[in-house]
């Protein structure tokens, strides 16, 4: 009787211990996964805000931006050397940084990751609040979605060296066609029988 205890205890220990190994596993990979997306995410934007640098003035584009929980802030600046001390303000009350290089720090990293533009490019400063700050991301939470924060970005040259790139509602007016939601009615003449 004390050896089939001593079996169960020890299945018990051993299934705690599978669990966690798998679980750990598993959140490593999910972590890696969203940094991969994040990276993929900043090359796509340095691609678009180049491609926008190379058009002519006023020339534009819409774009969607994910950006992982994992991501501290993305930013642009001239001083591609130094972290920045302090960005959950900056994030909150959407400054602006300018500059001439695309930067993104992650969360557990203490350093940048910066890509020369050749236009001056004016940006939001983006990237993820801590989580009782941040209502998007609390809401995927809830709705069990993967924690992501989406923004709208428009892109715009506003001058031969110059580049504006701006978040949702800030966007410059893209005309819109509306279509009537009802179809007017019209009164046919009887048909006459002969």
């Amino acid at each position: 009787m004390p050896a089939s205890w001593l079996y169960a205890i020890g299945g018990i220990i051993i299934g705690i211990l599978i669990f966690t190994i798998g679980y750990h596993l598993i959140s490593i990979s999910i972590n890696q996964a969203q940094k991969q997306t994040a990276l993929s995410n900043f090359n796509d934007l340095h691609t678009n805000i180049q491609m926008t640098c190379f058009q002519e003035i006023n020339n534009s584009m819409l774009i969607k931006l994910q950006v992982p929980n994992s991501v501290r802030v993305l930013y642009t600046t001239d001083d591609n050397k130094n972290l920045l001390d302090t960005v959950v303000d900056k994030i909150q009350n959407k400054e602006y940084s300018s500059g001439h290089y695309l930067c993104m720090q992650f969360k557990e990293e203490q350093e940048l990751r910066c890509q020369k533009l050749d236009c001056l490019t004016d940006i939001p400063y983006m990237g993820s609040l801590p989580k009782e700050l941040d209502i998007q991301l609390m809401v995927k939470k809830i709705l069990g979605k993967a924690p992501v924060k989406e923004y709208t970005l428009e892109i715009k040259k506003i001058s031969g060296d110059h580049v504006y790139v701006s978040i949702g509602k800030e966007l410059s007016p893209i005309p819109t066609t509306t279509l009537p939601t009802t179809i007017p009615s019209t009164t046919l003449p009887p048909i006459e029988e002969s």
